[in-house]
């Protein structure tokens, strides 16, 4: 798996399509994101997306994805009177159908789970916003909003199905964003960027249970241990055995929430020999051993 999509699977966001919204009239939808982020697709007319004192024009094919914790609107135009999306959907009476709608699109939310944040995510900007005319030819971005469409047009599209397909507009979103934005500072967009740490990290997490050394490591990244861990520490800020310590207790941590296995068990799913090793490290990281978490979850 490639580093991005590990990063995706394990941040544990539940996916829930909140509208496929058809609209017959002017309208203003306020979507509240204490907890959650946004994906918006307008598939067909146009609409303004706002967050606090920036509006943009979306029209079809335009995508939005709004991070944690950013309220926003999507209106048909800059003064149009706004009502929560909860009430849209649950009012009958706002939704009076003429032949053709004026505005369709799909909303999608995010919850995020409580507890930390990868630290990638953190880096991204309030919103990310795709024209479609900026998307090149052939781009599979391009190809998946143009089939969300035509499901949609053709009203085939179950809730399934735009789900799937929605969670691939956000990941190939995230990975057009990567490319397009590259950073000096220390942190993850940085590392995208760097061949050798990108490479190193998706080894540690396609094989984060192996008996690493920084030996070992080097070896098979090709490069000297000095010289690996340099870059690792110039891009991430932290040697790469102790990033693959916090990288196993991670995976730890999801093991224990689903809760069917046991702690020695765990210990060797993330690469320790027992319990009382796996326990002495995820104390030294959490400070609090891994056992009184494991009956607070079970």
């Amino acid at each position: 798996m490639d580093l991005l999509s590990d990063i995706l699977a394990s941040a544990g966001w539940k996916n829930d399509l909140l509208s496929k919204g058809e609209i017959y009239d002017s309208f203003g939808f306020h979507f509240p994101c204490e907890k959650s982020g946004g994906f918006h697709v307008v598939t067909q007319g146009s609409c303004y997306a706002r967050m606090g004192n920036t509006t943009i024009p979306l029209h079809k094919g335009d995508l939005v994805f709004i991070t944690r914790g950013v309220n926003h609107e999507l209106l048909s135009d800059p003064k149009a009177k706004v009502v929560t999306i909860e009430r849209f959907l649950g009012d009958q009476e706002i939704r009076i159908k003429k032949e053709k709608p004026v505005t369709t699109f799909v909303s999608v939310r995010y919850e995020v789970p409580p507890g930390p944040t990868h630290p990638f995510f953190l880096e991204l900007p309030d919103y990310i916003y795709v024209p479609f005319e900026t998307i090149q030819a052939h781009h599979a971005l391009g190809d998946i909003i143009q089939i969300l469409s035509r499901e949609l047009e053709l009203n085939l599209g179950t809730d399934l199905i735009v789900q799937r397909l929605t969670d691939i507009l956000l990941y190939y979103m995230l990975r057009m964003w990567l490319n397009q934005n590259v950073s000096s500072q220390v942190g993850w967009v940085k590392a995208f960027h760097d061949s050798l740490v990108l490479y190193a990290l998706e080894k540690l997490h396609n094989g984060y249970s192996k008996d690493w050394t920084i030996e070992s490591l080097a070896k098979e990244t090709g490069v000297s241990r000095a010289n690996l861990a340099n870059r690792f520490r110039d891009v991430l800020g932290i040697p790469p055995m102790e990033y693959l310590a916090k990288l196993r207790m991670e995976k730890a941590k999801q093991l224990f929430q689903k809760g069917n296995m046991g702690l020695e068990e765990i210990a060797q799913n993330v690469g320790y020999a027992s319990a009382f090793s796996f326990s002495k490290a995820y104390k030294r990281i959490f400070g609090s051993s891994p056992s009184r978490e494991w009956k607070r979850v079970v």
